[in-house]
């Protein structure tokens, strides 16, 4: 639902032509975002989509890795992990380190995130 906005909002910030430049599952890192480009983004985000939302609600793994009770020395804790696999959707089986996880920030990610939100 959120999808095309989402990567319209990303090919506005990075002055390219439309949303059909921005893949879905490419991390954002991969299509040239900056941390600056995150803040406009969340900043769009909100204005654009959906007032409430905060840069947490987007990618909640900045604030997870600062809780010791989910990230000790850049490991998660079994807490963690049970948050985080749940949170990328994937089996928690496998873990997925922090410093890991960000090929998973994608308009596709970001998209089903403002989607949870909307639906509480």
């Amino acid at each position: 639902m959120y999808l095309i906005k989402v990567k319209q909002i990303a090919a506005d910030i990075l002055f390219l032509d439309g949303p059909d430049a921005i893949p879905s599952d490419k991390s954002f890192d991969q299509i040239g975002f900056t941390s600056i480009d995150f803040i406009d983004f969340c900043f769009e985000v909100k204005s654009q989509i959906n007032p409430q939302v905060e840069p947490e609600h987007l990618w909640p793994f900045h604030k997870m890795q600062a809780d010791p009770a989910l990230c000790v020395d850049r490991q998660w804790t079994a807490k963690g992990w049970e948050v985080a696999s749940e949170i990328l959707q994937v089996p928690d089986s496998t873990v997925i380190q922090p410093d890991k996880i960000g090929s998973f920030w994608t308009p596709e990610f970001c998209s089903r995130r403002l989607e949870a939100l909307a639906h509480g």
